[in-house]
């Protein structure tokens, strides 16, 4: 056997002069073994890989409802000076409205008081009361729920100064109207049983409101059958709904103050008459105790201002807008 290399300057070359097999010298004989490949490796039943679950995170809180400003005290004084106060949400600008016609504004402090007294007196007449407050933690402007029907009357020969009648109309019919101030001033007795409005919602029923003393007990009756019984608040405020329509007709309520033993401290009777459960137009209506023209005007045509239509209406009723009295019947036009 021979071989030979050449190893040029770039190139080698091996030759091979006995074919393609190489047998080396000896008595071991070059033998080309197979190859075994490595065992298979059995893929082992890994568990998939866990999933990463975010957590849900609850919703970013709301911003709280605002808190529309209300009425709690509207006290008209000699010459027409006027005293208004009420609550808002703390911190919010309030402006009360004459009608359209801003009469002042004020900011209510933290603890969402305000009170308002405006540069200018009132003069007399009837008009409507309303607020609303911007710049509360909601950011959004929002108006009373509830307005004023505000009534003065100027001195008379009779009188040596205005009196005058405020009452809290809530834009909710189902609630009680509040009497702030009644024309001829706080009763004698500052502890009273009294009734100061009553008035009729769509179902027939009637919603009452007084005063007696703070944290009294008041058991009303409609014909001798109980109606509802009601605890005056700290203030000596109280406000009844029936639990149903009335019988139509002359009624009479009577109210009892009772002591915690069930004795009769106070009893005031009052009477009630209906001819329509509540004022509606084209129809008579008998005026109930604590009813203002205004407040007819606002349930039978839905706006106060309309008490014009009823007072041109009843000339021989009505000799004065602003006194009318329990049992009178005004004739309610349709326009």
């Amino acid at each position: 056997m021979r071989y030979g290399v050449l190893i040029g300057s770039s190139t080698a070359a091996l030759l091979l002069a006995a074919g393609v097999a190489l047998f080396l010298h000896g008595d071991f004989t070059s033998r080309i073994e197979p190859v075994t490949p490595p065992p298979a490796v059995a893929a082992k039943d890994e568990p998939p890989p866990a999933m990463t679950v975010e957590p849900q995170r609850p919703p970013p809180p709301s911003a709280p409802a605002p808190v529309p400003p209300s009425f709690d005290v509207v006290k008209v004084g000699p010459g027409g000076t006027v005293v208004i106060a009420g609550r808002a949400e703390p911190g919010a600008k309030v402006v009360v409205r004459d009608g359209g016609k801003a009469i002042g504004e004020v900011t209510a402090d933290r603890r969402g008081e305000w009170v308002l007294v405006p540069e200018q007196p009132m003069a007399s007449g009837n008009r409507l009361l309303s607020a609303e407050a911007s710049g509360s933690s909601a950011g959004a402007t929002v108006k009373s729920e509830e307005t004023v029907a505000l009534s003065i009357t100027p001195p008379s020969s009779q009188r040596a100064a205005e009196t005058a009648l405020a009452v809290v109309l809530p834009q909710d019919v189902s609630r009680a109207a509040r009497v702030l101030q009644l024309p001829n001033g706080a009763p004698a007795e500052p502890n009273a049983l009294a009734m100061d409005t009553a008035a009729f919602g769509k179902d027939g029923g009637v919603i009452l409101s007084g005063r007696a003393a703070p944290g009294a007990t008041v058991r009303i009756y409609a014909a001798d059958q109980l109606l509802a019984t009601v605890t005056a608040d700290k203030s000596g405020s109280w406000m009844a709904a029936s639990p149903g329509p009335l019988p139509p007709g002359n009624l009479e309520l009577r109210l009892d103050q009772v002591t915690a033993e069930g004795r009769v401290a106070q009893r005031l009777a009052v009477p009630l008459a209906q001819t329509a459960a509540e004022p509606a137009p084209g129809q008579d209506y008998v005026v109930q105790h604590g009813n203002s023209l205004w407040q007819i005007a606002r349930h039978a045509y839905g706006v106060g201002t309309r008490y014009v239509t009823i007072y041109s209406a009843n000339p021989n009723q009505i000799r004065d807008p602003d006194r009318i009295y329990p049992g009178q019947v005004f004739k309610l036009p349709k326009s």
